[in-house]
Formats: structure tokens, C-alpha cells, sequence
């Protein structure tokens, strides 16, 4: 396995992604993952996750998203790379 790398990167999810546990669901994974950052509904019915970690982690965080939880229903995703600013101490749900 190669040498891990932290990268950052903001996800965006579309469809059914409100009132069925997507942020719950994507706090388990990216604890479990170790990752840092953030997720939230956001007013368009989008649900938003800013992650920095190891880049693997971060890739297989995105692609459980695009599954979501089982009420979901996932139309459309968007991931965007960036560096990472080390701004997280912990992966936590925004209200």
C-alpha cells in the first residue's frame, strides 16, 4: 500500500439526502475513517460534508455517500480536492 496522503475536499450529495439520516450516517463513516471536518443540510435540501484526512479515507468516504443510508436516495454527487488547512480537531454535525 502506498504512502498515504491528506487532502480535503467538500462533498455535495443530491436527492432524498434530507430527513433520512444522511448526516448521522456520514459521521459514523467518517469517524470510523478518522477523518475531520463537518456535515450539514444545507437550505436547498443538499446535504454538505467538508473532510480532511487521509485521501484514501476521504475516497472511500465519498463513495458511501453516494450509497447513503437506506431511506436515501442519492441522485447526484460532487466532490471538489483541495488542500488541507488542518482547521478540524474532530468530524462533527453542524445544525
Amino acid at each position: 500500500m502506498g504512502k498515504s496522503e491528506e487532502a480535503r475536499a467538500r462533498i455535495i450529495i443530491r436527492g432524498t439526502v434530507q430527513g433520512v439520516g444522511f448526516r448521522y450516517y456520514i459521521l459514523q463513516k467518517a469517524q470510523e475513517m478518522r477523518l475531520k471536518g463537518y456535515t450539514q443540510n444545507l437550505p436547498n435540501g443538499e446535504v454538505e460534508a467538508v473532510v480532511e484526512g487521509d485521501k484514501l479515507f476521504i475516497e472511500d468516504l465519498y463513495r458511501a455517500m453516494q450509497r447513503g443510508p437506506t431511506k436515501a436516495k442519492v441522485k447526484d454527487h460532487v466532490i471538489d480536492w483541495s488542500d488541507p488547512k488542518n482547521q478540524f480537531k474532530t468530524f462533527l454535525i453542524k445544525k
